[in-house]
């Protein structure tokens, strides 16, 4: 049993950061509409930035903000300068975004190199709680996420800039007329998606390795976390990097570690069969003309 609690602690810390991704791709692709297959790349960029900051003598928690002005910022000119001309063809965006993932692997190998990058623990200590170990820095990045979806869920729920996001989402030329500044507000969601990929990966180097090509795997895990609690639904999101963190921890100790992708991805196939538009369901977001 104490083993079995173990995995259940362990995974909470793996599922925070398949949670923050999951947020970012959900926001983006079932709010905006917008189909980035290169967020994965951009929680790779946070990470490495997190890395390169680290090394070069700054606190963690310095860096961790360093990396998510970065890649907020690497996000905001990725929208304005490529994304909002595809708003009407997601298609064509979609192919955009797998040749921007190729460039910045590209980029970040040119900088450091492809040898995985891997940072001291910033938090160091282990806490006893119940005769179960609990590594201090997986606690730090489970409090962590538990602030980002409660801020994140209020912002969206309660706020006049969430009410105007639900409205564009509903009907975009009706809420345009209304003087909702629907273009904005895509801008807007795609920018804070992409600060979280930051934190994701600041987080994620702070727990495990990370070379130039994490990216292309965990943006499998981030769709996957979307698809399974609903697009555009926060709450989704959390459940489904619950449910695939659990099974990650689980079957790590249980069944065939080597498997433990295949097992998400079956995880993740049968509840879309069963229940297509995802656990909680969602929204596919608007179109901004």
């Amino acid at each position: 049993m104490q083993i079995f609690i173990q995995q259940l602690v362990n995974s909470l810390s793996v599922a925070s950061v398949t949670i923050l991704i999951g947020i970012g791709i959900t926001l983006i692709f079932g709010l905006a509409g917008i189909v980035n297959f290169a967020h994965g790349e951009f929680l790779m960029v946070g990470g490495m930035f997190t890395w390169f900051l680290v090394v070069s003598g700054l606190n963690f928690f310095v860096a961790l903000v360093g990396a998510m002005i970065l890649v907020g910022a690497l996000g905001f000119v990725a929208e304005r300068g490529l994304f909002r001309f595809t708003l009407d063809r997601p298609m064509n965006g979609f192919i955009m975004s797998i040749g921007l993932s190729v460039i910045l692997q590209h980029v970040v190998i040119r900088l450091f190199n492809e040898v995985q990058k891997t940072i001291p623990d910033p938090v160091g200590g282990v806490w006893m709680v119940g005769g179960v170990d609990i590594i201090a820095m997986r606690a730090v990045v489970v409090g962590i996420t538990v602030v980002v979806v409660a801020i994140t869920y209020l912002g969206i729920s309660r706020s006049r800039y969430g009410m105007a996001l639900k409205a564009s989402i509903a009907d975009p030329d009706t809420a345009a007329l209304m003087g909702v500044p629907v273009r904005r507000y895509v801008t807007g969601v795609f920018v804070y998606g992409s600060v979280l990929a930051g934190l994701g990966g600041a987080l994620m180097i702070a727990l495990f390795p990370i070379t130039p090509f994490t990216g292309s795997v965990v943006i499998i895990r981030g769709f996957a976390v979307s698809l399974i609690g609903g697009l555009g639904n926060v709450g989704g999101a959390v459940l489904g990097g619950l449910i695939l963190g659990l099974v990650d921890g689980l079957s790590a100790q249980y069944g065939y570690p080597e498997w433990t992708d295949a097992y998400s991805l079956v995880v993740m196939i049968v509840i879309l069969i069963v229940r297509p538009q995802g656990l909680l369901g969602g929204t596919l977001g608007p179109r901004a003309t």
